[in-house]
């Protein structure tokens, strides 16, 4: 028989990631809701513009689904991106001069390279984070999530400072301007 000081304590089952499934493949950014501005001269929609504070947004964050309980050792985790680029719809656009049009087009190109370039940022270190989790005990998931959150929201603040938020001229994801004096 066992007694007591030969009994050995009940070691936890341990769970571990085995498989990541991942929502943002292929990317599917959410584009809602519309950033719409008006006016029917490139001065009001840039005044439009500017009071929203950003001309468009680009990026995500992770998140994971709670882990599926039981004692299965092996654990599927559901990571969500929540992937968004939105983009600046002005609706007074088709009665617009075609030399408007085409300042507009020019600006929502450039602004969408950089906006892109922030989703592209959220991808890496969601890709990243699928990879850090295979073969990680499920009680870490949280915690590198977080990380990864902690990792995009720097990279996306230093795309930011880099090209002054877009606008900064002569340096990648940068150059995004409006040029109000074309009617």
């Amino acid at each position: 028989p066992v007694g007591v000081e030969d009994a050995q304590p009940m070691q936890a089952a341990t769970r571990t990631v085995t498989a990541v499934t991942k929502d943002w493949v292929p990317p599917n950014p959410s584009g809602q809701p519309a950033i719409t501005v008006g006016g029917t001269t490139l001065a009001q929609v840039f005044r439009q513009l500017n009071a929203l504070g950003r001309w468009g947004v680009g990026g995500g964050s992770a998140r994971a689904d709670p882990t599926p309980p039981g004692s299965n050792p092996n654990v599927t985790v559901a990571l969500h991106g929540n992937l968004v680029l939105r983009m600046p719809v002005w609706t007074g656009y088709a009665n617009a001069s075609s030399a408007a049009r085409a300042e507009w087009d020019r600006m929502v190109g450039t602004l969408r390279t950089h906006e892109h370039r922030h989703v592209e940022i959220a991808i890496e270190e969601l890709d990243t984070l699928a990879s850090n989790l295979q073969g990680a005990d499920v009680t870490q998931i949280a915690t590198k999530v977080t990380q990864a959150n902690t990792a995009m929201n720097r990279r996306q603040r230093e795309l930011d400072r880099d090209t002054d938020g877009g606008t900064r001229p002569g340096v990648p994801y940068g150059n995004i301007f409006l040029d109000t004096s074309i009617a």
